[in-house]
């Protein structure tokens, strides 16, 4: 629910906004395609093959700023059109849905949820070393490979949406958006590329603990997913129930 801030606590609202983002962004980079498909693929390509996870790093991170810019400028035109009304109780019931929503979906896309209904957990990662696989061969297909990885996991990424909507919310005008959206990528393939740099200048201490990663990452993904949209539907469930409580 958007209620503009006086004048004088704009200092403390955009510290507590960039803290937020940060917090998010954070959250974000360790998704499927921003950290566990860069591991995979400088373990496939070996330090020949950096060239390739760097290029795939720099349009991801493209992708999810065009993304962002293209949302948080049809959430901007909605805050202004939709002015008081967003402090209407109405607003805050539909929070409460789609935090319930969310933490329902949370239990759906849950590995274990996922195994009980008979499924297979492990899946996508068979299909991701798949796509991998045929990415390699060339250039474009790095690029493609980017690019599907941010189609498929853009609706996903609650924290990118949270973080958009706070940035809508806070009404900080066309630049400081695109500045704090264009540093949110920076900072969610910033794990990935410190690996590459590792990869690079110490290969033979970093690809051993780089595989245990990596197996580690690619059990524990699809939880810390759940988890991630489980946790910011509680968060959007609870700010809906404090607006109809005020």
């Amino acid at each position: 629910m958007r209620r503009r801030q006086p004048r004088g606590d704009a200092g403390a609202v955009t510290l507590t906004l960039a803290g937020l983002l940060l917090v998010l962004a954070l959250v974000d980079s360790t998704s499927i395609g921003t950290l566990i498909v860069p591991m995979w693929l400088l373990l496939a390509t070996g330090r020949r093959g950096v060239g390739k996870v760097v290029l795939y790093l720099v349009t991801i991170g493209a992708f999810y700023l065009a993304l962002g810019l293209v949302l948080a400028a049809g959430a901007r035109a909605a805050f202004v059109a939709l002015g008081d009304a967003l402090d209407s109780p109405a607003v805050s019931v539909a929070a409460v849905v789609v935090g319930v929503a969310l933490v329902w979906w949370s239990y759906r896309i849950d590995p274990k949820t996922k195994a009980k209904r008979g499924e297979d957990p492990h899946a996508a990662a068979r299909r991701w070393h798949a796509r991998i696989s045929t990415a390699l061969g060339s250039t474009r297909g790095v690029v493609v490979l980017a690019l599907v990885a941010g189609l498929l996991e853009a609706a996903s990424m609650v924290p990118y949406l949270a973080a958009i909507g706070a940035l809508s919310a806070a009404d900080l005008g066309v630049a400081s958006t695109v500045t704090a959206l264009t540093a949110y990528c920076l900072v969610m393939i910033a794990p990935a590329l410190v690996l590459v740099v590792l990869r690079v200048l110490a290969a033979r201490w970093v690809d051993r603990p780089l595989e245990r990663l990596a197996a580690w990452a690619e059990r524990s993904a699809a939880s810390a997913t759940a988890w991630t949209v489980g946790i910011v539907g509680v968060l959007i469930g609870l700010q809906g129930l404090g607006g109809l409580a005020g």
